[in-house]
């Protein structure tokens, strides 16, 4: 009896593992789309509203989803607060304090500290431009993404279960 009961826990325990690793992948395949959304979204607050950077996250922030919003909202705040650092400078900082939040990988995180290197901080064709690189790049990512999302799901699914029931029958 409690062979049984604790093979079927077994089992559910690595079926529910590899729900837990599909959900991760869903979780940072959803996080990079708001982070595309939010480069759009300054994009267009730059470009054709003319709104200097800390003012188009003050406005972006409204916009998105958490933990950009916050994100954004604190970049603004430093940046009001004339602290003698430069934007790009802020944006490193508030980006790494924020990576604890997001479900990224080292990869996807890069994307979001290199935009502030490209920043140029007064010139617009060239702020427009790092934002048109970093959502280029984003929507690779995602296409990437998305192409295989259903093959791993269910590599790892398959993977679970098998391991799982290999598990058992070596113990039993």
């Amino acid at each position: 009896m409690f062979r049984l009961m604790g093979a079927g826990l077994l089992l559910l325990g690595t079926v529910g593992y590899s729900f837990c690793c599909c959900r991760e992948m869903r979780a940072r395949l959803g996080c990079l789309c708001e982070m595309k959304r939010m480069y759009e979204l300054l994009h267009s607050q730059v470009g054709y509203c003319r709104a200097d950077f800390p003012e188009a996250c003050r406005m972006v922030a409204s916009c998105v989803e958490a933990p950009f919003a916050q994100m954004l909202r604190d970049m603004a705040a430093e940046a009001d607060r004339n602290t003698g650092r430069t934007f790009p400078q802020i944006w490193e900082t508030q980006t790494e304090s924020c990576f604890p939040q997001l479900p990224l990988k080292k990869e996807d995180k890069a994307l979001l500290t290199e935009f502030a290197r490209s920043l140029g901080y007064a010139d617009r064709c060239l702020q427009e431009q790092a934002i048109d690189n970093q959502s280029a790049a984003l929507h690779e990512r995602i296409r990437e993404l998305e192409t295989h999302r259903a093959e791993r799901e269910k590599m790892v699914m398959s993977f679970g279960l098998m391991g799982g029931l290999l598990l058992v029958i070596v113990l039993l």
